[in-house]
């Protein structure tokens, strides 16, 4: 084989070839060799051409390409095109037979950059003053980033406090989202040490919130949560036994449906002030629809987790600042500062925490794409078993409860 080198890797469940150099006349037969022999060590999955590195493909090779996308049962997709191959790509019409796109900009070099902060395994840069780069842990598909920018056009639609997600680029071999920005920072990151600001902002996210929690979305690409849970609660098989999974399971589908929309994590860390004072919402990824009491059973998890130093890693805050913050959160929610409006849905949020907690290790690995430390899992695993398998008919009975939500 001569003048192109493929590599193939499995990605977030499906296949990606990764082409470079040449493809021509003289080298069509060996691409088509490998491709097939590389398609039956790795059946699974569909199947995305990354384009990063090549240079030339004739129409010879785009024939190769054809009849191989014939074979497979969903279409192939062609990434990270250059402009000159793309040009060829775009001129015989197959870019209405694949779904073809071009290679994406490099902000590796960009001048101006300066950390902003992490979160959830995202890093997020200022680029100058105006712009905002969300660079995603390693390993993120480019599915993941686009299905997120529609997300995030469509917050928009309902109205959602966001920023407007204008280009994908990439940051040192990993991707990024650009955002046009003036100067935000974390809640988190205003609070400080100043009650008064904890107060003003926890209220303020509380308030947000609802509002999230008041939107139908109808968008046939948001996932059901009760879904993702289900696969969450699959993938921990690895860590619970047989019986525990169908335990978790049973849980999940006491919940009682609805068709709410869920920001997934929520929390001051990932939500952000503009200059006006107005809260904002960046992160994306986790948006799905369902039943309110998991935005909040995650929510409550965070700031009212047993484990004080669990609590700590999650939340940022100590046990009392944590404890208040919450508290002022779900008045801002609720619409009161009577606290005993909505302590009395405590055993709720509980069993709803404890639900998440189970499962958190799976939607960690799901979010950041990659699992937690072997500590960190059995952290949560051991959580799950003093706090949920011996009380499962109680927690079961809180969880229905919840539909309590679903017209508050």
């Amino acid at each position: 084989m001569a003048d192109f080198h493929l590599s193939a890797s499995m990605k977030q469940g499906k296949l990606y070839f990764n082409l470079s150099g040449r493809i021509a006349s003289q080298n069509v037969t060996d691409l088509s060799n490998i491709l097939t022999s590389e398609r039956k060590n790795h059946p699974n999955g569909s199947v995305v051409f990354d384009c990063d590195n090549l240079v030339y493909i004739s129409s010879a090779g785009l024939r190769v390409l054809l009849s191989f996308n014939k074979k497979e049962t969903e279409p192939i997709k062609i990434i990270n095109v250059s402009p000159e191959a793309y040009e060829i790509f775009d001129i015989t019409g197959f870019t209405e037979i694949f779904d073809v796109s071009k290679k994406l900009r490099d902000f590796s070099n960009a001048p101006d950059v300066h950390m902003m902060g992490v979160s959830g395994g995202v890093t997020v840069y200022y680029v100058g003053n105006e712009t905002l780069l969300k660079v995603y842990p390693e390993g993120t598909s480019l599915e993941t980033v686009e299905t997120e920018r529609q997300y995030s056009q469509a917050a928009l639609i309902f109205e959602i406090p966001t920023l407007i997600a204008y280009d994908i680029v990439t940051y040192k071999g990993q991707y990024g989202m650009l955002y046009e920005l003036t100067k935000a920072k974390t809640v988190y990151s205003m609070i400080g040490n100043s009650m008064m600001n904890q107060i003003r902002y926890a209220e303020a996210m509380g308030k947000l919130l609802k509002q999230i929690h008041s939107i139908n979305p109808m968008i046939d690409s948001i996932p059901k949560i009760s879904d993702v849970y289900k696969k969450y609660a699959s993938d921990m098989s690895k860590w619970f036994y047989p019986k525990e999974v169908e335990t978790l399971i049973k849980l999940i589908n006491a919940v009682p449906e609805a068709d709410t929309l869920l920001y997934g994590n929520f929390n001051a860390r990932n939500v952000f002030v503009q200059q006006d004072g107005e809260l904002i919402l960046l992160n994306m990824m986790n948006i799905r629809y369902g039943n309110p009491v998991h935005d909040l059973g995650q929510i409550y998890m965070i700031y009212k987790n047993t484990s004080e130093k669990m609590l700590k890693r999650l939340s940022g805050f100590g046990l009392l600042q944590a404890g208040k913050f919450w508290d002022t959160m779900m008045s801002g929610y609720f619409g009161t500062a009577d606290i005993n409006t909505f302590k009395k849905y405590e055993v709720i949020f509980s069993a709803a925490a404890s639900l998440c907690s189970a499962l958190y290790p799976a939607a960690y690995k799901d979010s950041n794409g990659m699992d937690m430390s072997i500590n960190d899992i059995e952290f949560f695993v051991s959580q799950a078993r003093r706090d949920i398998f011996p009380s499962v008919e109680k927690i079961a009975e809180a969880l229905m409860a919840s539909k309590i939500f679903l017209n508050a």
